[in-house]
């Protein structure tokens, strides 16, 4: 085994032993024996270099192997395999969904209440269910008011009314129909505090039978019709009989989806015996054909002409041309610009007359109400799905308008006055309404009118501003609460008393109405009317009831 030593390590070492070996030698030779040693001086030198040669390293590279071929060499062999796994058949349970029972659907409703002034509620419906090809009720109604305002029983009111109808189905039209008979009472208790009244002497009442009778295309086309006829009687205790034959068209053709052609026509034959009057049948005849097309990004116009035919002796022309246009321009997606220029005659019978005013007395004049011209402009704004606002001013001009006022001789009855120049009425309207499914809903309108008379010098009974507003809440589907308010005012009276005209007091009635439903079938209901106990007046004399509270249940089946 070799062993490997660095050249100067070995001489320092080397060195080393000398100078110890020295050292012991020269010690032995002075030793003498007394124990004294004497100083000594070593001096070492490290200042030699050790040069060695260069050594030559030459490095031959390995050089590759040869490649030798492969022994013995390979060969590929391609063979076709078959594999047949063996047939397998899994059990398949489709998944199979419950047959969903048909919602059940009640043909009846009842609704039976009573409340304070002996004030009984019956209203009751009967309808067929789930037949395709017909439909058919009736409906039974009665709500009256044993006291009233004024002298208890001096004032009380009521309505009952019976009605059925029917409509049938096919594949290329509809028929429908129905008939009713409707009975309003009342008492003209508007008379002076000091009169003596006999009760029977101050009853009024109004009956009114209605037969109507529609057909129209059930097929979807092009073309769209619908044809009506109806008769209406009506009486009254004063002995006034009014008669009076409708029929009515309306169609339309559906050019394409921006374009189509309207045609509407109808035709009134009224007549009239009273007391001390036999009118002359008054007959009143409209045709308006229309045309509605999209021009220029969206502007959608309706184009049409009003032609009114009639015979009443109030008007010396008999014939009426008046214009029938319409514009929609969207100007977003949710914001509509709307304007409208439009006329017609308006029909008036003593059965309107009555539903306005039932202290009407008798053989009151009546004639039909000449719209020279309705000019309107508005905007429609939706607030995504749930919100609608509607605002715009009109600006018409009425002739042969009619106003209530209080007779002379007697205040409690009303005479009908027209005005026979044009009055000019403006109406600046707005309204909202609010929709959350059938869980809330919300509605409020708010008008302001103003009037400029021409013969008459004011018109009498109608208000210069109206706010109308409901709202209703479903909780739980288990309880329903719902609110109604009217507040009107501003409307002016002729005082036959004091031959003045006066302005009558606001209006202000607040409405609320809950119920609970204990079943789909079942539910009981507590309602309050005005409940401010705002005695109003109705009419000149005619004030309102006050508070007014009525429990009652319902009953589906």
């Amino acid at each position: 085994m070799a062993i490997k030593v660095d050249r100067k390590l070995f001489i320092v070492a080397c060195s080393c032993c000398f100078v110890v070996l020295g050292v012991q030698a020269q010690e032995t030779k002075q030793w003498d024996g007394e124990g004294e040693l004497k100083p000594i001086e070593v001096i070492i030198t490290t200042d030699r270099q050790i040069t060695l040669p260069t050594a030559n390293r030459n490095f031959d590279k390995v050089p590759p192997r040869p490649v030798e071929a492969t022994k013995p060499p390979f060969t590929y062999d391609f063979r076709s395999f078959s594999f047949q796994a063996p047939q397998v058949t899994l059990p398949v349970r489709p998944l199979k969904l419950k047959a969903q029972s048909k919602p059940t659907v009640y043909g009846g409703y009842l609704r039976a209440g009573y409340g304070n002034y002996a004030s009984p509620l019956l209203e009751g419906y009967i309808n067929s269910t789930r037949d395709k090809n017909k439909l058919f009720g009736a409906k039974i109604y009665h709500r009256s008011s044993g006291k009233g305002p004024v002298d208890g029983k001096n004032s009380a009111s009521g309505a009952t009314g019976i009605s059925v109808f029917g409509r049938s189905f096919s594949d290329v039209i509809a028929l429908s129909g129905n008939l009713s008979y409707d009975n309003r009472t009342t008492h003209f208790y508007g008379y002076p505090d000091d009169a003596e009244i006999n009760k029977d002497s101050i009853k009024q009442s109004f009956k009114l039978i209605k037969l109507y009778g529609e057909l129209t295309n059930a097929e979807n086309s092009s073309v769209s019709y619908k044809l009506g006829a109806g008769f209406n009687f009506l009486t009254d205790k004063y002995d006034a009989r009014e008669t009076e034959v409708d029929l009515l068209l309306s169609s339309t053709y559906e050019i394409d989806d921006d374009r189509h052609a309207d045609l509407v026509a109808a035709f009134y034959s009224i007549t009239r015996k009273d007391e001390a009057v036999e009118a002359k049948p008054r007959a009143l005849f409209t045709l308006s054909p229309s045309y509605s097309f999209v021009i220029m990004e969206n502007l959608k116009l309706d184009i049409g002409l009003i032609g009114a035919f009639e015979n009443d002796s109030i008007d010396s022309k008999g014939a009426h041309i008046y214009p029938n246009f319409r514009a929609t321009y969207p100007v977003s997606p949710s914001v509509d610009f709307v304007a409208s220029l439009t006329g017609g005659m308006e029909k008036v019978s003593l059965q309107s007359l009555s539903y306005e005013n039932m202290w009407l007395a008798p053989n009151v004049p009546i004639f039909h109400t000449n719209k020279v011209f309705d000019l309107e402009a508005g905007v429609k704004v939706r607030l995504g799905n749930k919100v609608f606002v509607q605002t715009g001013l009109s600006l018409a001009s009425l002739k042969n308008w009619y106003s209530y006022v209080n007779l002379p001789e007697d205040p409690s009855k009303f005479t009908v006055a027209y005005d026979e120049g044009a009055v000019k009425r403006t109406n600046l309207y707005a309204s909202l309404s609010y929709s959350q499914s059938e869980q809330a809903k919300f509605m409020v309108r708010g008008d302001f009118f103003g009037y400029n008379a021409d013969e008459l010098g004011d018109v009498y009974h109608r208000p210069t501003y109206r706010l109308a507003a409901h709202g209703s809440y479903n909780v739980f589907q288990k309880m329903i609460f719902s609110a109604d308010l009217i507040a009107q005012g501003g409307m002016k009276a002729w005082n036959p008393e004091t031959g003045k005209k006066v302005t009558l007091d606001g209006a202000f009635d607040l409405n609320l109405k809950g119920e609970y439903l204990f079943s789909e079938t079942f539910s009981a209901f507590v309602q309050v009317n005005n409940i401010t106990s705002n005695q109003y007046p109705l009419f000149l004399n005619y004030p309102a009831r006050g508070f007014q509270l009525m429990a009652g249940i319902t009953w589906s089946f």
